[in-house]
């Protein structure tokens, strides 16, 4: 029973086969060209993409064949700074807010001067 792959492989054809004309009959006539345009478009497109890509590859193995051998690299742990403050002595300090306590105003050169004037009712 050496042929076994070829018979599911005609299994899955024939399968393929058979539900694409049973899905083709109920499609209408432009939705099958709409699907043919692009089966075929893209199986149009796959030789000019081969030769595009042949065209365009570099030769880099050709090129790391005759590279001279790149010197290891010896990783170290990094050495601990003396003089960094604790986690401690930052909880200790106070926070000192830096927002302006006044309405800041600003004034832009060469533009009109305009005076906002806020009501005290809302309508």
């Amino acid at each position: 029973m050496k042929y076994w792959p070829w018979y599911v492989a005609l299994g899955i054809v024939s399968f393929i086969v058979v539900a694409g004309g049973v899905i083709g009959s109920r499609l209408s006539e432009q939705t099958l060209a709409f699907m043919a345009g692009v089966i075929f478009g893209g199986v149009a497109v796959l030789p000019i993409g081969a030769v595009i890509g042949w065209a365009t590859k570099s030769p880099r193995q050709a090129d790391r064949a005759y590279a001279p051998p790149q010197p290891p690299i010896i990783l170290t742990p990094p050495q601990a700074y003396p003089a960094m403050p604790s986690a401690n002595s930052y909880a200790a300090q106070q926070v000192v807010s830096t927002a302006p306590s006044a309405r800041r105003e600003f004034t832009t050169i060469g533009e009109e001067e305009l005076a906002y004037h806020e009501s005290e009712s809302v309508w």
